[in-house]
């Protein structure tokens, strides 16, 4: 009777988990769909601005410090995008350690790394684990905003125009689809002609950097730029920056979410797996029990007609 109680009550606890899982996976799906959006509307913005910049410097002799490569490069900034919560597979693991691949790989170049974490998960780990973190910036994951990313690009900039550092990349996770989230290592500072990082892969190097082929000129070069190039360069170039930032932030909430819908719906369906398990033991117990009980009354029936 004892096992049979056990099992009702690891019944009742399953199918109560079971419940909010199936509540996250629902809000995670609602969610995928708007963070997949976002991330349509920021690229067209995107490809202006490159269109541009791409334009001005290929046809102008300008010389820009967030252009401008440095000989020397032995300190690095790099931002890992992490996420404030949990609860979302590998997610948050994946990008931990694409961040300390990168930390090594820098190390063994012999240059020094400044860590700047975005995300709870990723402050509380290389917090836990001794590194030195320089900035932290914390509820951003949910629905980051364009003023968030330019607050963190600004500090960015800053960081490389002050010669803190050398070089600056970012570790986020580049969203494919909401069942596939690619750990993926950018290069921010110094810019240079490239594809967005989303297009990185399928550019067929992955490295995004463009080749002589592809510098062409998609604005007439007849065009007068006002005031002067220069002018609209200086402009233009930390507005690129904010919105590579930008969807990065976007490209990580998309992945997230992904990750938690898809981590939900496992455990979701595992849920209802040993639901099954423990239902089809709960009867056969019951079964067992109904057995003894029949036999029991059999036998006191008989030693009762045998007086």
């Amino acid at each position: 009777m004892v096992k049979i109680k056990e099992i009702k009550n690891r019944i009742k606890s399953i199918s109560g988990t079971r419940k909010i899982t199936k509540a996250m996976e629902m809000i995670a799906s609602s969610k995928i769909r708007k963070a997949q959006k976002r991330i349509l509307e920021a690229r067209p913005f995107m490809n202006k601005i490159e269109d541009f910049i791409t334009d001005i410097a290929y046809y102008s002799p300008i010389h820009h410090p967030l252009l401008s490569k440095r000989i020397k490069t032995d300190n690095v900034l790099i931002l890992g995008i992490t996420a404030d919560r949990g609860l979302c597979g590998g997610y948050n693991s994946n990008m931990i350690r694409r961040i300390k691949k990168t930390m090594d790989n820098m190390e063994r170049k012999g240059r020094s790394c400044q860590l700047d974490i975005i995300g709870t998960r990723g402050k509380n780990h290389f917090g836990y684990m001794g590194y030195d973190i320089n900035r932290v910036y914390e509820n951003l994951s949910d629905h980051p905003k364009f003023l968030d990313a330019r607050k963190i690009a600004r500090r960015l900039i800053d960081s490389y125009t002050g010669k803190e550092a050398d070089r600056v990349y970012i570790c986020y996770t580049r969203f494919k689809n909401p069942v596939e989230q690619v750990p993926s290592l950018f290069k921010l500072l110094p810019l240079s002609f490239r594809r967005k990082p989303w297009e990185a892969e399928s550019a067929g190097t992955g490295t995004g950097i463009l080749s002589a082929e592809d510098q062409i000129c998609r604005v007439n070069p007849e065009f007068t730029y006002e005031p002067s190039p220069e002018s609209i360069l200086e402009w233009l170039l930390p507005e690129y920056i904010y919105t590579i930032v930008y969807t990065t932030l976007l490209e990580s909430t998309a992945s997230e979410t992904g990750a938690r819908m898809t981590a939900m719906k496992n455990s979701n369906d595992n849920a209802e797996e040993m639901v099954r398990d423990l239902s089809g033991k709960y009867h056969r117990a019951r079964q067992q029990q109904i057995t003894m009980e029949i036999a029991e009354i059999v036998s006191g029936a008989e030693a009762l007609a045998g007086n």
